[in-house]
């Protein structure tokens, strides 16, 4: 199945790519959650028309991000759990928990933006990318401590 990105998504591609996809993914999860649209022969011309616009669009959002980065960078929030002895979790920290933390701050962050491979499940001091734009990351100082 080919779509066309609506969106940038990781690992597939630019706003505007037209890429190859496998059926399930692009009717079950990119069409949906409008990250996509099904690329047929009209569709495809008529992207080609709105280029221009897609690249504003991008600029645009290049550029917020730039803004956002500046406010971010160096910024550090302090997340209380509780933990045994052994400085171990009870439960973990995931990226919800630190986007509640840093709009507690007055950062208004999309989760799905912020990069954590595993939850963190233990105390101490972590660095968290946030991925704002296609080539624009910052990091986040997160202190789990216990509460």
């Amino acid at each position: 199945m080919r779509v066309i990105l609506v969106e940038d998504i990781a690992q597939l591609g630019r706003m505007g790519d037209i890429v190859r996809v496998s059926d399930g993914y692009g009717r079950n999860y990119l069409i949906p959650q409008g990250l996509a649209m099904l690329a047929t022969e009209q569709r495809s011309k008529e992207f080609e028309h709105k280029r221009a616009a897609i690249e504003h669009k991008r600029a645009k959002l290049h550029k917020e991000a730039l803004d956002i980065v500046k406010v971010l960078d160096g910024l550090s929030v302090s997340i209380t759990r509780s933990s045994n002895d052994d400085d171990k979790l009870h439960g973990s920290v995931t990226n919800r928990d630190i986007q509640e933390a840093l709009q507690a701050e007055g950062h208004k962050i999309d989760r799905r933006k912020i990069v954590l491979a595993n939850p963190i499940k233990e105390l101490g001091i972590y660095k968290v990318d946030i991925k704002l734009a296609s080539e624009v990351t910052t990091t986040v100082k997160v202190w789990v401590v216990n509460g």
